[in-house]
């Protein structure tokens, strides 16, 4: 019981450090905004949220249960989000955004781990460039003939921004229960 407590608790502390990363961002390049679930800046928090979830769901549980997080918590973030976007574009920014992000935990934990503090930088790359193709997508399909290059800069910037923050949050929660762990085994 001890040890799911345990898990339960650094579960929370990862996703609540992640997605503190990201709200922080968006406080600084959008202000209060980020708080209005209406306006599209919430995708601070929203993606944040879910990102630094999957990020701590592969922290704790690894690759296979990661994906059922990841499935779990675009349904539910395609679910709200439908109730303010038509379903076809929820579809694709809830799923489009929180499952590249199981390759990322996956890249993050196993492959990026020789770069400690540098991880950040390569999922916010990542989450910017995941932000443009969506977009791309997405315009496609309600047969938008031209798209202003600002678009996609402030979809890549908002991407790399929440990917940054929801980053440096999450290797912020590790970082954070590595010492404990430390500490308490002395």
């Amino acid at each position: 019981m001890k040890n799911k407590v345990e898990q339960l608790l650094k579960l929370g502390l990862i996703t609540l450090t992640g997605v503190v990363g990201s709200i922080t961002v968006g406080l600084i390049m959008h202000g209060s905004e980020v708080f209005n679930y209406k306006e599209i800046y919430f995708a601070y928090v929203a993606f944040g949220l879910t990102g630094a979830f999957i990020f701590a769901f592969y922290h704790m549980r690894g690759l296979s249960d990661t994906i059922t997080a990841a499935v779990s918590a675009s349904a539910v973030q395609f679910i709200i989000a439908s109730a303010s976007m038509p379903v076809l574009y929820s579809a694709f920014w809830s799923f489009g955004v929180n499952l590249p992000v199981v390759w990322l935990a996956f890249l993050f934990e196993r492959k990026l781990a020789v770069f400690h503090w540098g991880k950040f930088i390569v999922i916010g790359l990542v989450y910017g460039t995941m932000f443009v193709l969506l977009t791309m997508i997405v315009s496609v399909l309600r047969n938008v003939s031209a798209i202003p290059p600002m678009v996609f800069r402030d979809n890549f910037v908002d991407g790399l921004m929440i990917g940054i923050g929801v980053g440096l949050g999450v290797q912020a929660g590790e970082a954070f229960i590595d010492s404990l762990q430390k500490t308490s085994s002395k």
